[in-house]
């Protein structure tokens, strides 16, 4: 296996996630596609061939595998094509949101992506990375999905309701955590040396992607649909409440149901508050650090 192969395809992944909240790019691949929008197909088409050149480093390259993967990263931009400029576009959205979400959510895209030799690969990470980047490009650049919030932008307003909804959330949550043994307390002072790297890599890797899907693209959608804002913000952490139902033992975890919810309330108030996904990803950032610090 290359290392170059094995770190620098994840590496590309990330840089372009990185690259796609900064400096306002998300507006000029908007002009530079309206100039011509066959030029879409260089999206897809740039992340499968990232795909290909990792799977032949790690030796998983075959032709099956490859046309799922062609079809994941393609499909989204072909379905919302003939109608992305009309009222309709935004009942595709849930289809998509799906085709994206779900062979994440499955393991289906990471089982594609494992290496021979366990641990071997960065397969997590860059399953994650390959679907926001699709995401971010089918819904942001392609179909102008409003008010998502995707932007690595910082002001007072999104620290203050990233930490507020954090604490608010962790006042009912640690005593009702507790209460019905879904938190047990595991303190130890050698759990706070890697907290700022723990925290960074929770923020990128996790609370982002999840933020992005579940605020930026679900709730966002729901809210738009609705037009009621506390019937979007309650759908969506119900909806993220239940992708964490498989999270055991034991299945269905009723438990992390209940508290994933519960959290999904105070991350979509955070993104609500400010229209932005770094306000809502600080909080689950904080939250999921904070988890793994004090309690198992």
């Amino acid at each position: 296996m290359s290392l170059a192969v094995l770190v620098g395809c994840p590496g590309l992944a990330f840089l372009a996630m990185l690259l796609l909240g900064s400096d306002r790019v998300l507006e000029r691949l908007e002009r530079w596609i309206d100039g011509w929008p066959w030029r879409i197909i260089a999206v897809p088409l740039g992340l499968w061939l990232l795909y290909l050149a990792y799977a032949a480093g790690v030796g998983q390259a075959a032709i099956k595998a490859g046309s799922a993967m062609a079809a994941y990263f393609g499909l989204p931009f072909v379905v919302m094509w003939p109608s992305r400029k009309t009222q309709s576009r935004g009942w595709l959205e849930p289809l998509v949101i799906l085709w994206i979400w779900l062979p994440l959510e499955f393991g289906i895209i990471r089982r594609i992506l494992i290496a021979g030799a366990p641990g071997a690969d960065l397969h997590y990470a860059f399953a994650q990375l390959l679907a926001i980047d699709t995401g971010i490009m089918a819904f942001a650049v392609w179909n102008r999905t409003p008010n998502i919030g995707y932007r690595f932008e910082w002001d007072r307003g999104i620290f203050v309701n990233g930490i507020a909804n954090f604490v608010v959330f962790a006042a009912i949550a640690i005593p009702l955590g507790l209460a019905i043994h879904f938190l047990q307390y595991s303190f130890n002072l050698s759990k706070l040396y890697p907290v700022p790297l723990t925290f960074t890599g929770i923020f990128l890797f996790t609370a982002l992607p999840e933020e992005f899907l579940f605020r930026g693209l679900i709730q966002n959608w729901i809210q738009r649909v609705t037009a009621n804002r506390s019937v979007s913000l309650i759908a969506g952490a119900v909806i993220f409440g239940a992708s964490h139902l498989n999270n055991g033992p034991p299945i269905p975890n009723y438990r992390y149901f209940l508290m994933a919810s519960i959290a999904g309330v105070f991350y979509g108030r955070a993104w609500r508050n400010t229209g932005s996904l770094m306000s809502s990803s600080l909080t689950h950032a904080l939250v999921d650090t904070f988890w793994s610090v004090f309690f198992r």
